[in-house]
């Protein structure tokens, strides 16, 4: 695989003087040299640097990367559109239209699916640099460094094959650098050995004490406990799933795993005893905050410090608030990427805090001067940040990645699924409780319901629900405005939404747009890949 030649930029793009002590450390990068392999792993701060590097390239970087650069959705946002539940309102570039359209063909989806492979892979490398060569610094690191080191690197491969494999299903497995062109070429392994390895990837990283019972803030930033088991619940949930099936085992592993991040005391709901739905609510302190212990994982940024700045502002608001003469955005761009179908508007309950205005999402804004401006669509409350905005540069805030919420709704389908209702209803009703709602009483399906429901309505803007669609294949309908219910329908025989914009298609997404198309450049470059497409790209 022509991705995989010896990997020499993960040298060159840190400083050797960072430490590692504070989120910050991660954004002060400055490429002050290269070194080959060999010249490497000499010092303590060649060790720090190699994880660092973790920190910016594969799964964490989606928030960074665009569908063919300038304005177009993140890759993070990719499967919301193409579910048809978010859309690019700009609709300027091949994927977004071709999703729209249905027109699941290659040509459409060739350039964005090589982008996902690329960076998983870029991932991978870094991951696989570190694994193997932090063992032999015995001389330079301490047992307990050696053993924090190794276990980041495991953390950020299975992370990144976790997305390979969810993205792609069968692909290559590369566990080891490329120090030559010896062995490049590997063959396609089953999502089910992927997941295998994923697992004793993540369950090495929780022997012992190699990573700290910390909350991700208090550690740092750097992998956590917490992080590698929340990493590997979202695992069991996605293999219980479509389309290997696991069933009952693995929703048993899920809430097995959930359950032992909310006993690990690292972590808590933000106002977890009922939140306001004013500025202070626990979802506007989750948006800005960089200490919450509701935070598991975060993707980093800093703009006013390290120039390393959040993007996603710009894409928070339409065009139409240009007219207001109110921001200058980088680049003198507004556009809504992923504007949010009426079908999740409107099924949030009129109690339910996350539906209400300035929370995740908002329609009207007041200026300095006292101006009162109104939105022709829904903004992304959860990513607008006036201050950038109104200076012209990107921001500050974080993107959560893992919430403590997640790992309560995980626990929740994972027990509703294997008969332990009422242990279900315990952790879901904990978010529900945090969101102004009454406790759920539902059984049998209709507590799953709920329970998806739920997700949905707690992450509309962290990328879950994708991955929802793809392991339940089912698909949210309206099931009544303002009764805080989905009817989730089979999908190849739901109403899909936008498609095109503004109006549905039955069965809109075929089967085999639940997964990408190989990339037609790794299939030419790798002959072990010719001639295994993912079935029905054509």
């Amino acid at each position: 695989m022509k991705s995989y030649k010896i990997y020499r930029a993960i040298f060159c793009m840190v400083t050797a003087s960072l430490v590692m002590t504070s989120c910050d450390d991660f954004l002060a990068e400055k490429p002050l040299d290269a070194k080959t392999s060999n010249q490497f792993w000499a010092t303590e701060a060649d060790a720090v640097s190699a994880v660092n590097a973790l920190y910016f390239g594969g799964v964490p970087y989606l928030n960074n990367t665009d569908v063919d650069g300038g304005w177009t959705p993140k890759a993070t946002m990719w499967g919301g559109v193409m579910s048809g539940l978010f859309v690019d309102k700009r609709k300027d570039r091949q994927f977004t239209n071709a999703s729209e359209g249905c027109n699941f063909n290659i040509e459409s989806f060739d350039a964005t699916a090589l982008k996902l492979w690329h960076e998983f892979y870029k991932g991978i490398s870094r991951a696989n640099f570190v694994i193997a060569n932090i063992p032999s610094m015995t001389g330079v690191l301490s047992d307990a460094q050696i053993k924090n080191f190794t276990a980041q690197g495991k953390f950020f491969r299975a992370y990144a094959y976790f997305y390979l494999v969810k993205e792609f299903g069968d692909v290559p497995y590369i566990d080891a650098p490329y120090e030559s062109t010896d062995g490049m070429y590997k063959e396609r392994i089953s999502a089910a050995t992927v997941y295998q390895n994923i697992e004793t990837d993540l369950l090495s990283t929780l022997e012992g004490d190699a990573l700290p019972n910390k909350a991700f803030y208090d550690n740092g930033c750097y992998v956590t406990k917490a992080m590698a088991q929340t990493l590997l619940a979202q695992v069991y949930l996605q293999r219980a799933g479509a389309p290997l099936n696991g069933g009952s085992d693995y929703y048993t592993k899920a809430a097995n795993m959930a359950v032992n991040v909310i006993n690990g005391g690292a972590h808590a709901l933000e106002q977890a005893a009922g939140s306001s739905d004013d500025i202070e609510s626990a979802f506007n302190v989750i948006k800005t905050t960089k200490s919450s212990n509701e935070i598991i994982f975060a993707k980093e940024y800093n703009q006013t410090s390290f120039n390393v700045g959040n993007s996603y502002a710009c894409r928070s608001i339409g065009i139409d608030a240009f007219a207001w003469g109110v921001f200058h955005p980088g680049g003198d761009v507004l556009y809504n990427a992923y504007l949010p179908c009426n079908v999740l508007i409107d099924s949030y309950e009129p109690a339910d805090i996350r539906g209400h205005e300035k929370q995740f999402f908002f329609r009207n804004y007041t200026a300095a001067d006292g101006t009162p401006y109104t939105l022709d669509n829904l903004g992304n409350w959860a990513w607008f940040d006036e201050a950038a905005l109104i200076a012209g540069k990107d921001g500050d805030n974080n993107m959560p990645t893992m919430r403590y919420a997640e790992v309560l709704l995980i626990a929740a389908e994972g027990f509703a699924r294997t008969g332990r209702e009422g242990d279900a209803k315990t952790y879901l009703n904990q978010v529900r409780k945090r969101a102004g709602l009454s406790d759920e009483t539902a059984t049998g399906d209709a507590l799953i319901q709920s329970i998806l429901t739920e997700r949905f309505h707690e992450f509309p803007l962290e990328f879950k629900i994708w991955d929802d669609i793809r392991r339940t294949r089912l698909y949210p309908e309206a099931d009544g405005a303002g009764s805080g219910k989905l009817k989730w329908t089979a999908l190849a025989s739901a109403a899909i939404q936008n498609k095109p914009d503004g109006s549905t298609r039955i069965g809109a997404i075929p089967e085999h747009a639940l997964l990408w198309p190989i990339p037609l450049r790794e299939m030419q470059a790798n002959p072990a890949l010719k001639g295994h497409q993912n079935p029905d790209w054509n």
